[in-house]
């Protein structure tokens, strides 16, 4: 679909080993981007290296494990993405964390690590990006989700967090405008991902009830979305968070 559109393009993806991530980094590859994916543990950053290269060996990609709220660790990044390919177009903040814990159980320490992961990690990583993508005109494209929009009826600390996604990402494409960086947002209704690869059959039935296409979504769909974002026909889109989601409504509000 995107095929040769980010030639000689430069992408970091984060979160990029595993689900929908692997499925972003697959996707800018295959369309001919240079592509830096990070994880949270060097082992699965491995895996997936791997499992790139056996697609086609002649990928230029490369992986790293660092702390996305270490603002010395994404100074490091970038300037070693900047010496190896001399530019970045594309940042995808795409790394997030997830929560089932009722709040009357939670804890500061839960609540504080989800917020580190899905709201200061992107701050963090698109604060030291703008030096580059300003050169380059290039574009950050953030995960959210349709929690973000509908809430969730347990563990409030992921749709708060990705409601603040939403949110940063239509101040960042205000604020950053100006440097000629374009700032969307997708947000993934239900996918198959790891997570939801430990939910019973029923469950997932009862899911798609709520999805008017009538199948849970697959990481590629949000791949699409995330290249089109990025893509020159995305060149007057800014400030948007697009659903990826099959039209989903939630239960609460179906009626």
């Amino acid at each position: 679909m995107f095929e040769n559109e980010f030639k000689g393009k430069v992408v970091l993806v984060t979160g990029g080993s595993r689900g929908i991530g692997f499925g972003i980094v697959k996707s800018f590859l295959a369309a001919g981007a240079k592509v830096y994916f990070l994880s949270h543990y060097v082992e699965t950053g491995a895996k997936a290296l791997a499992a790139l290269k056996e697609i086609n060996p002649d990928y230029e990609v490369m992986t790293k494990a660092i702390d996305l709220c270490d603002y010395k660790a994404a100074q490091e990044l970038y300037a070693e993405i900047e010496e190896k390919w001399g530019r970045l177009d594309v940042l995808v903040n795409n790394a997030g964390a997830d929560s089932s814990t009722p709040i009357q159980k939670l804890k500061q320490s839960e609540w504080d690590d989800i917020m580190n992961v899905n709201v200061k990690a992107i701050f963090n990583m698109s604060k030291y990006a703008i030096k580059l993508l300003k050169k380059t005109k290039g574009c950050i494209i953030n995960t959210a989700s349709v929690a973000g929009i509908f809430g969730s009826g347990v563990g409030c600390p992921y749709p708060t967090s990705k409601g603040g996604v939403i949110s940063m990402t239509k101040s960042l494409a205000w604020e950053l405008a100006y440097h000629g960086i374009r700032v969307n947002a997708v947000a993934p209704g239900v996918i198959e991902t790891d997570l939801l690869a430990t939910v019973p059959e029923f469950a997932k039935k009862n899911l798609m009830s709520g999805i008017p296409l009538r199948r849970i979504g697959k990481p590629e769909d949000i791949a699409n979305g995330v290249l089109f974002l990025a893509s020159s026909a995305a060149s007057y889109v800014t400030g948007v968070t697009l659903n990826v989601d099959g039209g989903y409504v939630p239960a609460n509000v179906a009626n």
